[in-house]
């Protein structure tokens, strides 16, 4: 199984997708963002996401040849084209895959980037806005994930919510 979850900056998909996998018996949790850290970065390159994408591919099948089968995959995708494209790697790996898209209030969202001290803080709460805009329309334009309300959530309940949908779907 792959858990892919999606959301902007600051709305808890690292710390989600790190509780989601701590409920399988055994599980790999990926970070899009940690993976795909490379130097220089460009935000919109296509082939920068691309090695992206073919990495988490190729990370995905190394597991699997060493046993591992789930999967809970955390990064910012922004249109559902970019999402179909990692879906269209990942599915012949394994066709249950779930996708969601967490979203959370404005002003709680800006707290929880406030509370980790980063350095680049003023980037972070005007680019958190941004993406907030950006999957919004995207999500009127197709699918990039079952919409999870974080607000007033902690990541462990987040992933709760998200665990009970899956088994809802077995």
């Amino acid at each position: 199984m792959i858990i892919i979850i999606n959301g902007s900056l600051g709305v808890g998909k690292s710390s989600t997708a790190e509780e989601l996998h701590w409920k399988f018996d055994k599980a790999v949790h990926l970070d899009g963002d940690h993976i795909g850290n490379v130097h220089p970065f460009e935000i919109y390159d296509d082939v920068r996401i691309d090695h992206l994408y073919r990495t988490l591919e190729l990370l995905v099948g190394f597991h699997q040849k060493n046993g591992y089968h789930n999967f809970v995959i955390n990064y910012v995708f922004e249109t559902p084209n970019s999402l179909q494209n990692l879906l269209d790697r990942l599915r012949p790996l394994d066709t249950s895959i779930h996708t969601y898209w967490l979203t959370c209030d404005q002003e709680e969202q800006a707290k929880r980037i406030r509370d980790r001290q980063r350095v680049d803080l003023d980037w972070e709460l005007s680019r958190f806005v941004e993406l907030q805009r950006i999957q919004t329309k995207a999500a009127q334009q197709g699918f990039i994930g079952i919409k999870v309300d974080t607000t007033r959530m902690t990541s462990a309940e987040v992933a709760d919510k998200i665990w009970i949908d899956i088994l809802g779907k077995k």
